[in-house]
């Protein structure tokens, strides 16, 4: 059995924070998008300091980690665009919009490669927020400790309503020019990947207290729910998976990214319930596991069944994103992931699974898309994302629970009750942080805390 190189992966994720290749270059203008791959690493491997007193996640380590959070979090908000107010919003573009004013490019750019935005608003038609990098960015605030208090939730929310077209897709970006009229794009601009950021955009701030049901922050007033699940349902393939728009082919990534949209607008199951999608959730769950794939070689035989895969033969076996495709590191997120969301996890071969991703190792720290590959930020972030999700990768949450749990036992509740609790209290974490991207231990936690007190 393969050795986590936990050490090795926290240096690794440490330096690239302070430099990079020169082969990241072309990666300029998502920069930020590197960052939250390694805070986020951090934050798995459990070395981030604990910002917050009230949030008691496991910091109990004696690596020097060196980390400026104060310099990072001023660096991300210094990526917030200016938005400017829509006078003659075409309310149309969004059936669900209701706030005024309207505003238009709030949210996030991915660096300051052209430069900090101005205050009349960016003179170039680059210069601009994006779906993707305000989704990032939100993240990596949490990760950090942030409770978000500068982030202009209003034109954010705002700008979310007025990129979400009829049939319930949402555009990537929007151009906060004088005027604010926002980009048509073609479909390609408009898949799976910009809805889930836009549905994890709005999970994160939108309001869902009971009481504020007519504010501009509240759920209700800021997507449209059902145009958005039709959207998703519409991308179905034949084989049960989902595919980036209708009618194209289904994938991995993008089969998460609908998947775990249903699941934060708390509308899975009952879609799973409908006699239309009667079969669907067994079709997509056997696309999910076919997709487990052993080395070359290393098969029991390779007309066999499930890709060669014998999950008998105690082989290591990662995942594809399509059939007839290379197993590659990050699937292991996007598709267990899929599959820890619908509660079928358990029809993976985990260890077989572990043993891939291990494989994978750099001896520089991280790991890399396949075998012998050179470690990468994208796929060392979801190869830990997804042993911390399997329990396999040193993640905290198991030690913060079972903190709770001694410190619980000191009450007169029962040790049976509390053990209970805690147990639903982690699958459904576990399931939003999977969701969420790993994001969402600090933004429940505090709740997750709540519900437990006696």
């Amino acid at each position: 059995m393969k050795k986590f190189e936990r050490l090795r992966h926290i240096r690794y994720f440490t330096n690239s924070l302070q430099n990079l290749p020169k082969q990241y270059s072309s990666a300029d203008t998502n920069r930020l998008t590197l960052v939250h791959f390694c805070i986020q690493s951090l934050d798995i491997l459990g070395v981030l300091p604990d910002y917050s007193s009230d949030v008691k996640c496991c910091r109990n380590v004696n690596e020097d980690v060196y980390l400026n959070r104060d310099e990072i979090v001023e660096w991300i908000y210094g990526l917030q665009t200016l938005p400017t107010i829509v006078e003659n919003f075409d309310r149309s573009v969004s059936p669900c919009s209701k706030a005024t004013p309207q505003y238009a490019g709030g949210g996030f750019k991915g660096s300051n490669y052209l430069g900090p935005t101005r205050p009349a608003g960016p003179s170039n038609p680059y210069d601009h927020s994006h779906l993707a990098m305000t989704y990032v960015a939100l993240c990596t605030l949490i990760a950090l400790g942030d409770d978000l208090s500068r982030v202009n939730r209003e034109a954010i929310l705002s700008t979310l309503r007025g990129l979400q077209k009829d049939n319930g897709s949402f555009l990537a970006l929007s151009s906060n020019d004088v005027g604010g009229e926002y980009v048509k794009e073609d479909d390609d601009d408009c898949d799976l990947r910009f809805m889930y950021t836009a549905i994890c955009i709005w999970y994160i701030l939108a309001d869902e207290s009971p009481n504020n049901k007519n504010s501009s922050h509240s759920a209700d007033a800021c997507i449209n729910i059902e145009a958005a699940t039709s959207y998703i349902l519409s991308c179905v393939t034949y084989e049960g998976s989902l595919g980036l728009t209708p009618g194209r082919e289904g994938h991995g990534g993008s089969t998460f990214c609908g998947i775990a949209s249903l699941f934060l607008m708390g509308v899975l199951d009952d879609v799973l319930q409908r006699p239309e999608q009667r079969g669907w959730k067994e079709d997509v769950i056997r696309w999910c596991v076919m997709r487990q794939n052993s080395l070359p070689g290393t098969g029991v035989d390779s007309d066999s069944i499930n890709n060669g895969y014998d999950g008998e033969n105690g082989n290591a076996a990662g995942m594809q994103g399509r059939p007839n495709k290379l197993e590659d590191t990050c699937y292991s997120y996007w598709i267990g992931g899929t599959l820890h969301l619908l509660g079928a996890a358990h029809l993976l071969d985990g260890w077989a699974l572990r043993e891939y991703v291990l494989k994978c190792q750099s001896p520089y720290g991280g790991f890399g898309k396949v075998v012998g590959a050179m470690p990468d930020l994208l796929h060392s972030f979801y190869s830990m994302a997804w042993l911390a999700l399997s329990e396999e990768g040193g993640g905290c949450i198991d030690d913060t629970y079972q903190g709770m749990i001694g410190e619980q036992t000191k009450t007169t509740v029962s040790y049976s009750d509390v053990y209970a609790q805690v147990a639903e209290s982690i699958t459904q974490l576990s399931r939003l942080d999977c969701a969420l991207g790993m994001c969402a231990k600090r933004l429940s936690m505090s709740k997750t805390l709540a519900s437990l007190d006696p």
